[in-house]
């Protein structure tokens, strides 16, 4: 036999030992279901926009408490009215602001989350239920997502940190944003 076939040969042999390897050692297909494919993504705090009566926000230092009257919304402290649709905005964005997982807390140190005291707080007062509560922590390492908890529920969550952005448009349009 040449040397030329006997290369070939080798080759040949080991070609089909590493693919019989191969297709023994593959793990099986994995088929998803349903219930994996359906969107985990909720919202953070479910109320109705239309049926909050209160709004208070606490955020870099500053209190901001909102009520609904029939002629709009005030600031509580100065009563005096709140740019129109400023507060109806900030409440329709809180309304989409999604719930985007569980965060695993090993140590219940919620200090580490910035959580413990909350770097900022939403209180929504909802006619006819309770109140909502959303406490902010620290943003994610990856400064998309803020560390929050939900309702006073131990449990961390994250949630877009779009909602900073929001409080601070709220906050100009209140004029305490300096």
């Amino acid at each position: 036999m040449s040397p030329e076939i006997r290369r070939l040969a080798i080759f040949g042999i080991l070609a089909v030992v590493l693919g019989g390897y191969a297709y023994v050692t593959t793990p099986a297909k994995k088929n998803i279901s349903k219930d994996n494919t359906k969107n985990v993504d909720r919202p953070a705090l479910e109320f109705s926009a239309d049926k909050a009566k209160q709004l208070d926000v606490v955020f870099e230092g500053k209190h901001l408490v909102c009520q609904r009257t029939p002629q709009g919304w005030i600031e509580s402290s100065s009563k005096t009215p709140v740019r129109r649709g400023s507060v109806d905005d900030f409440l329709t964005n809180l309304q989409k602001l999604m719930n985007l997982g569980a965060v695993d807390v090993q140590t219940g140190d919620l200090s580490e989350f910035g959580l413990q005291p909350p770097a900022a707080r939403i209180m929504v007062e909802v006619e006819g239920e309770e109140t909502r509560v959303l406490s902010l922590g620290k943003n994610n390492p990856v400064q998309t997502s803020l560390y929050a908890q939900i309702n006073d529920n131990p449990q961390v969550v994250l949630v877009g940190s779009v909602i900073t952005w929001d409080m601070r448009k709220l906050f100009m349009a209140t004029g305490l944003s300096g």
